[in-house]
This record gives structure tokens, C-alpha cells and sequence, in this order.
């Protein structure tokens, strides 16, 4: 056994993803793109296929134009509101000279061309909602890959049609974690944050980690504790090693 490891018997731990996903359709619409096959890496952020979105583009077309027309309508009753208090200021100043019925009609006006703006400004929101939501269906029907990883399955072709939350690709993380069981009597090393070694004998390849998760509770069966630890990427090349790749684990003395 290598030096700082903990005398005892390897436990036999297997190799698995931090974090595994499926993408799925968002909506009901044909699948566009789906440029990526089993084995194919990527990045954090890549787009892994698309959805037609012509629809929604009309959609964001027609809320733009829309959008565009109330804000020109609002910056007119703009206008006209200030022109109609500038018009009561004048008229208030002629008071004794003007008619009260003349002064009454000025703030009328000034009010009705108040409640005009309030309503141009109510349907401009309205409108601007309608445009960031023609351009959020757009952007979710762009599925992103959420970490870096590689394709390990695939579902349907481009061209087909699909319906909500039907799957499109699973995806598995670059980071990679031992998933291995300890004995109740070894259960005394066995504590988050314990640094751990792990050889792929027929790989030819030790990484060390440390764990990051203990099961609450001991199998009634086996009398063996479930744990996880996360394996130090810069270690080697973990990405060349498959899933569920099996390796010895001991704990290591610090």
C-alpha cells in the first residue's frame, strides 16, 4: 500500500457523474437542430439543438411594432399634456379677465390629457411585456448545455415534433465522483471532507478526492455505509475513463 494511505482493506468504489441531466422540449413545436451525437462534448452555455421558432419570431415582429407604436403614441400625449398645462397656467394668470367657464374647460382639459398619458403609459407596459415574452420563448427554445460534459444519450432526431417535456439528450457532467460503501467497522475514518485515493488498477491511473456525502444510515443488510467523494480534476484524465469504471478506495492519513 502507498505511503499515507490507512492500513486497512481497499474498499471497491465506482466511478460516476456529478451531475447528470436531461434536456427536455419546453413546449410543443418541431425539433429544428440537434446537431450533437452520443459521445460529443460540451461546454458550459452550448446550444445542443433548437426548436422551430418561426412562429414566435412573427410573434416578436408584430409585439415590436406594437411596442414601437405606443411608445410614439405616449411621447405625443406627452406633449399635449404640457401644452395643456402650459394653456391652464396662462389662463389661471388671466383670472378676472377670463370667463370661470374658460378656466374650468383649461383644467378639464389638462386632466383628460393627464388620464390619456396614464393610459398610453398602462398599454406601453403591456406592450413590452408581450415583446419580453415573444423573446423568452425564443431563447427557451435554445437548449443550453447547464455544465460541461458529454452527450450520453440521445433521443430523437431533428424533424421530429415533439411535446412538452419530452426528452431530447442526457447529459453527464466532466466532474466526477467514486460512489463506494465502508464498512461499519471503518466508519470511524468516515467523515465529510476525509481525503481519499483511488487506484483504476487496469487503467493504471490513482486520483485522489475527498467525500462530500455520507449516507444517514447503515444498511440493515450488509452492515456497509454509503458515501461519495469528489475526485481532484487536475489528478488525470478522469473524462477518459467511462462510467462506472470501478477503482480501489482507501482513506488517506493527512
Amino acid at each position: 500500500m502507498e505511503s499515507g494511505a490507512v492500513a486497512a482493506e481497499a474498499m471497491v468504489g465506482v466511478l460516476v457523474p456529478e451531475a447528470e441531466v436531461v434536456l427536455t422540449a419546453p413546449e410543443f413545436a418541431r425539433l429544428e437542430r440537434l446537431d450533437v451525437q452520443v459521445g460529443d462534448r460540451v461546454r458550459e452555455g452550448d446550444v445542443v439543438a433548437a426548436l422551430d421558432v418561426r412562429e414566435e419570431r412573427h410573434e416578436l415582429a408584430a409585439a415590436t411594432a406594437a411596442w414601437e407604436a405606443s411608445k410614439a403614441e405616449l411621447e405625443r400625449l406627452e406633449l399635449e399634456l404640457q401644452r395643456a398645462k402650459e394653456t391652464r397656467s396662462d389662463t389661471e394668470q388671466l383670472e378676472g379677465v377670463v370667463s370661470g367657464a374658460e378656466l374650468r374647460e383649461h383644467r378639464y382639459a389638462e386632466k383628460l390629457a393627464a388620464a390619456r398619458r396614464r393610459s398610453a403609459s398602462a398599454s406601453l407596459r403591456q406592450q413590452r411585456s408581450s415583446v419580453e415574452d415573444a423573446s423568452a420563448k425564443i431563447v427557451e427554445a435554445q437548449l443550453r448545455a447547464p455544465f460541461a460534459g458529454a452527450i450520453s444519450r440521445r433521443y430523437v432526431d431533428a424533424g421530429a415534433t415533439l411535446e412538452l417535456g419530452r426528452p431530447v439528450v442526457q447529459l453527464i457532467s466532466d466532474a466526477r465522483l467514486v460512489r463506494f460503501a465502508v464498512p461499519e467497522a471503518r466508519g470511524e475514518a468516515l467523515r465529510l471532507g476525509a481525503a481519499v485515493r483511488v487506484e483504476f488498477v487496469d487503467e493504471g491511473l490513482t486520483v485522489t478526492g475527498e467525500v462530500t456525502a455520507i449516507a444517514p444510515e447503515i444498511d440493515a443488510g450488509t452492515r456497509l455505509v454509503f458515501a461519495e467523494a469528489r475526485l481532484a480534476p487536475e489528478d488525470g484524465p478522469l473524462q477518459a475513463l467511462r462510467v462506472g469504471t470501478v477503482g480501489r478506495v482507501d482513506f488517506v492519513a493527512r
